[in-house]
């Protein structure tokens, strides 16, 4: 049983995941779709009070970063990305864009920078700095960007292997969302081409990560193009997410935020290298 935390996650939402993988988990094996009661419901009332669900069990470990199960890992991205085409959500909800996620996240930043509690904890005026760049490369190539339904959080954590190369399950959709395709090669770069959480981007995985998932899901130019800025995106959000939350427990406390703002910088960079990395052989 999966018990969801009691603040910020609403019926709604949890049925929203539960309705993704319960349609990506018809197309492909890597995918449970979760349980169901006798009336037909996924989310269901725990005995403590709060929500959760039942959800097959996928045997196997997760956190490996081995050559092979990165590049199995990433095939596996590409095949939800396929299952997933068709799918669009109605009405705006959960559903974003590049030229749009960008600029939202460059107000927030200037919010932080103008908030005594949090004025200097950070080096607000390089995140501005960063996603302003990173928005004004976006915005010329946008029309040409496939989107789709994306997993949103594509990190070791969340792909379960059985054995090197192998991975059985692809777990974990509190971040699903729809929005550009591109955004959750930028995650998964950002999380899996480093030898350890906070270790330096190793560059040398980039292009090989990219050809195994164009192997199963072939990859636009324009999308090739834009990979430093969907891994901008990626850790400034968790550099907003990071402060947003832990700032509703301690004002201005950014807890770990300071991990996702070097990776931002690191990224910017390195962006001539990654682009280069990420050209089809």
């Amino acid at each position: 049983m999966r018990r969801y935390g009691r603040l910020h996650v609403t019926r709604a939402a949890i049925a929203f995941e539960h309705a993704i993988m319960t349609h990506a988990a018809a197309r492909m094996p890597e995918i449970a779709a979760p349980l169901r009661d006798a009336e037909g419901n996924t989310v269901v009332t725990a005995p403590d009070g709060g929500l959760a669900a039942v959800l097959p069990w996928i045997d196997g470990e997760t956190n490996r970063r081995d050559p092979a199960t990165m590049r199995a890992a990433v095939r596996v991205l590409a095949r939800f990305h396929v299952a997933m085409r068709g799918v669009h959500l109605a009405g705006g909800m959960r559903s974003t864009r590049l030229a749009g996620h960008l600029p939202w996240l460059r107000e927030r930043f200037n919010r932080f920078a103008s908030d005594p509690l949090l004025a200097r904890a950070l080096d607000w005026s390089a995140l501005v700095t960063a996603t302003t760049a990173a928005t004004a490369r976006v915005v010329p190539l946008a029309a040409r960007l496939p989107h789709v339904v994306v997993h949103g959080d594509g990190n070791p954590g969340n792909f379960v292997s059985t054995a090197p190369g192998e991975v059985a399950g692809l777990i974990d959709f509190d971040f699903a969302h729809e929005t550009e395709r591109v955004y959750d090669l930028g995650v998964f770069l950002d999380e899996f081409a480093r030898p350890r959480f906070a270790a330096p981007l190793d560059l040398a995985l980039i292009g090989p990560l990219l050809d195994a998932y164009a192997s199963e899901a072939p990859l636009a130019a324009s999308e090739r193009a834009l990979i430093p800025e969907a891994m901008v995106a990626h850790a400034a959000m968790l550099v907003w997410y990071v402060v947003t939350r832990h700032g509703e427990r301690v004002p201005g406390d950014v807890g770990g935020a300071p991990v996702y703002a070097a990776r931002v910088a690191e990224i910017v960079a390195q962006a001539g290298a990654i682009r280069a990395r990420s050209r089809a052989a």
